[in-house]
Parts: structure tokens; C-alpha cells; sequence
């Protein structure tokens, strides 16, 4: 599951990547905060590289949580 997991998140990431790509290029005509298609790009480009990172980071974490040993019932804290 953590494969699969870790696949669909970079393929989704790639695809809201690309699709910021396009809304920042055909919308870079006019430079400003107020057009709206070229802030949505951006958005785009920013959580897309987000889900990205979470993509990576997560299976990471998750195989540091598996090995991290179970603390032995025979040893009480002092």
C-alpha cells in the first residue's frame, strides 16, 4: 500500500506541477497580483511541490516508525 500510496502522489503531483506550468505561462502577459490565472499558477506550482514533498517525506517516515523497536516489558524506568 505504501507503494501505491507513494506512486499516486507523485503522479498527481506531477500533473497539478504541469498544469501550474501552463496557467503561469499563458497568463504572464500581464505581471500583477491581480490577474487571477497567473496567482491560480502559482497556487499550483506551490502545493503541487508540497504534495510532491509529502510524497517522499511520508514512506520515509513511515519505514523510521517500523523500525523503531518496541521497548522491552522486562525493563522498568528507573
Amino acid at each position: 500500500m505504501r507503494k501505491d500510496m507513494t506512486n499516486a502522489l507523485k503522479w498527481i503531483a506531477t500533473v497539478i506541477i504541469g498544469l501550474g506550468i501552463l496557467f503561469s505561462a499563458f497568463n504572464m502577459h500581464q505581471f500583477s497580483d491581480e490577474n487571477l490565472g497567473l496567482m491560480i499558477g502559482l497556487g499550483f506550482l506551490v502545493g503541487g511541490l508540497q504534495i510532491l514533498l509529502f510524497g517522499v517525506a511520508a514512506p520515509l517516515m513511515m519505514r523510521k516508525s517500523e523500525q523503531v523497536s518496541e521497548p522491552d516489558p522486562s525493563k522498568e524506568p528507573a
